[in-house]
């Protein structure tokens, strides 16, 4: 009877060794990959774009396009295997004059729709500390 419940024990150890837990996966991963984050491109761009403080950045610009090529920047940033191909975010928004103030709305934004999405704490600061960075690049000094 011992012998069966130490092999028992070992096949659950074994067996829980070798689960891969979501806290231990890439944040891609974790956020929920790229329909996720397209998802949460897409709503934030909306949101923003249609916004009267910051809807000047975003005229005569195709929407279609950008929320691609944010959904794909955010996909290598949180470790996706996603292929950014559009400009630094300094040469992106060197000439929109971005004050502080629109940069934080936009962080608003995608904080609301992180937290639309359901993401959770962890994620949802885990990718404002990979982009709060950028700030320096987007905001006109």
């Amino acid at each position: 009877m011992k012998a069966r419940w130490l092999w028992l024990s070992l096949l659950l150890c074994i067996t829980a060794c070798k689960t891969t837990h979501p806290q231990d996966a890439s944040l891609y991963n974790r956020i929920g990959g790229k329909e996720v984050l397209y998802k949460i491109s897409a709503q934030t761009l909306d949101i923003v774009a249609t916004d009267p403080a910051t809807k000047r950045s975003f005229d005569g610009i195709k929407m279609p396009a950008l929320k691609q090529s944010l959904a794909d920047f955010l996909c290598v940033k949180t470790g996706g295997d996603c292929v950014y191909e559009g400009e630094t975010m300094k040469n992106s928004h060197a000439d929109l004059h971005i004050t502080t103030a629109e940069f934080e709305l936009m962080v608003q934004a995608l904080r609301d729709t992180l937290d639309a999405n359901h993401i959770g704490t962890r994620e949802k600061n885990e990718l404002l500390k990979i982009l709060a960075p950028m700030k320096r690049d987007v905001v006109a000094k």
